[in-house]
């Protein structure tokens, strides 16, 4: 039987990971911070910075916060460079992990044909848990 080969893509506010692996062997594919994007401000995830200035409500005011406006942003970047991996055809499946907010705006941005390819979601930021550490994390959904 051919093993399972699994696309990981790990997210959070300062960027993402692509990693590709068969069980306990993952290895890292790519990787971008939020700064790699003009079009993402890469210190959105700092608190107290609101774009929205006052968060005075009315007629022409944004009251999101900068994450809000940013995560977004970022998640299509993230989508962009998880579906350019999949097509290149070495994976079998794809497991996305990430925070909650973080989670939520990956889902938002997954185009219909690439979701059908998820196998899981983990809702946890594991941004900073380094590669060989890694498959504890992963292994129940790394199970076929």
């Amino acid at each position: 039987m051919k093993p399972v080969v699994t696309l990981y893509c790990i997210a959070d506010e300062a960027g993402f990971r692509l990693l590709r692996g068969k069980g306990a062997e993952i290895e890292e594919v790519l990787h971008a911070s939020a700064e790699a994007f003009d079009d993402v401000e890469h210190e959105f995830g700092a608190r107290g910075r609101n774009r929205a200035g006052t968060g005075a409500t009315g007629f022409g005011h944004d009251t999101r916060s900068a994450a809000e406006i940013e995560r977004p942003r970022l998640a299509k970047h993230v989508v962009r460079a998880l579906e350019a991996e999949w097509q290149k055809g070495a994976a079998d499946r794809i497991v996305l992990a990430a925070g909650p907010k973080m989670l939520g705006a990956l889902r938002d941005a997954m185009p219909g044909q690439l979701a059908g390819h998820v196998a899981a979601e983990l809702a946890k930021d594991l941004s900073d848990v380094p590669v060989h550490a890694l498959y504890p994390h992963v292994e129940g959904v790394t199970k076929v």
